[in-house]
Order: structure tokens, then C-alpha cells, then sequence
């Protein structure tokens, strides 16, 4: 059974309502997850699609299986959906050796990959990992700089994106205490900041 095939059952339990999965490696993402969430209305309509860089020489560096084109292939995929899904993913700033240029091309990623929302970090080394043995080269005010620009342009992607939902009506699922309905209709206010 495939990971989307596992998805469909799930949702075709009696009794769940919504069905969410998290944190999908690019590696094993296919044409057959999104198939499956156009498909199946129980499945919510969100990919979190962690990239790490938007350039492939630090991807490889950091042992990635995956290159910056073909991150971009997957994200093509969704965007290709019949329903509009919601995708977010993980940064990395300040990995061992990365460059100006690698910054430029993760912020080059953002604008390509049009992210509702993004965690980003700066690089810290991490025991029994390759790059322990990389060196951490990229001095902490730097990753800082680079952190804030990462930051600062995924906000700017993020107030386009929801301002392309001002004053539409949109079904929203919450949790929250006890008594407090667990489904809604919400519209959102005529104008956005």
C-alpha cells in the first residue's frame, strides 16, 4: 500500500472527518499525494514540504536526495491540483559553507514556490550528523542577516497571498476547549495589513 493509498483509507473510516499528515520528505512526495487530496475531500488540502535551501550545492552538502529543480517539480504538482492547497515548508540559513550566492538562491526559491507560511532557522550543529564534522563557519551575526532576510520576504509573500483571500468565505477547522464548536464558517474582513 502506498502512502496516498493509506491516506484514502483512512479517510474513508466511519466518523473521521478530516484527515492531515505532516512534514512529507520531497523524496517520497508524488503526483499520487496530490491526486489523493483533489480527490478525497476528508484530506486536508495542506503539503508541508520541508526544502532546507533553495540551492542545490548546499541540498548536496547537507545530503539531501533531492535537487533544487526537482523541489520545484513538486511544488509544480501541487500547484497543478484542481484544489488549491496550502503549502509550507523548513529553511535553513547559515549551513557550513553556504554563500551569498546560496542565500540568493533560497530566496529565489521563496518567490518560485509561492509559500503560505515558512520555519525558518539559522544552521547550529548537531551531534552525529556529517555536518558536525563541516565546521560551523558561518559566524552567528550572519546567520542572523541571513535568517532576517529569509524572514522578512516570506512575510511579504505571505500578506500577498492572504490578502488574495480578504472577504472570500472560506470552511475552517479548529480545535479549542471543551463545548467550543469544532468546525465553522468564517468570512474574513473586507480589507487586510
Amino acid at each position: 500500500m502506498t502512502f496516498a493509498e493509506l491516506l484514502v483509507a483512512v479517510a474513508a473510516v466511519p466518523g473521521i472527518r478530516r484527515v492531515r499528515f505532516t512534514t512529507s520528505h520531497p523524496r517520497d512526495f508524488g503526483r499520487d499525494i496530490v491526486e489523493a487530496i483533489d480527490s478525497v475531500p476528508a484530506l486536508c488540502d495542506h503539503v508541508h514540504l520541508p526544502v532546507q535551501s533553495g540551492s542545490t550545492r548546499v541540498l548536496r552538502a547537507m545530503q539531501r536526495t533531492y535537487t533544487r529543480d526537482e523541489y520545484l517539480e513538486k511544488i509544480a504538482l501541487i500547484r497543478s491540483a484542481r484544489r488549491s492547497i496550502s503549502v509550507t515548508s523548513d529553511i535553513i540559513v547559515g549551513f557550513p559553507g553556504e554563500t551569498e550566492e546560496d542565500v540568493a538562491e533560497t530566496l529565489s526559491l521563496l518567490e518560485a514556490a509561492q509559500y503560505d507560511g515558512v520555519f525558518a532557522f539559522q544552521y547550529s550543529p548537531r551531534p552525529n550528523t556529517a555536518s558536525l564534522q563541516m565546521g560551523d563557519t558561518i559566524p552567528a551575526e550572519e546567520k542572523g542577516r541571513r535568517l532576517a532576510l529569509v524572514q522578512d520576504r516570506q512575510r511579504e509573500i505571505q500578506v500577498a497571498r492572504n490578502n488574495e483571500l480578504v472577504a472570500k468565505h472560506l470552511r475552517c477547522w479548529w480545535t479549542g476547549p471543551p463545548g467550543v464548536p469544532a468546525s465553522g464558517q468564517v468570512a474574513l474582513p473586507a480589507t487586510a495589513s
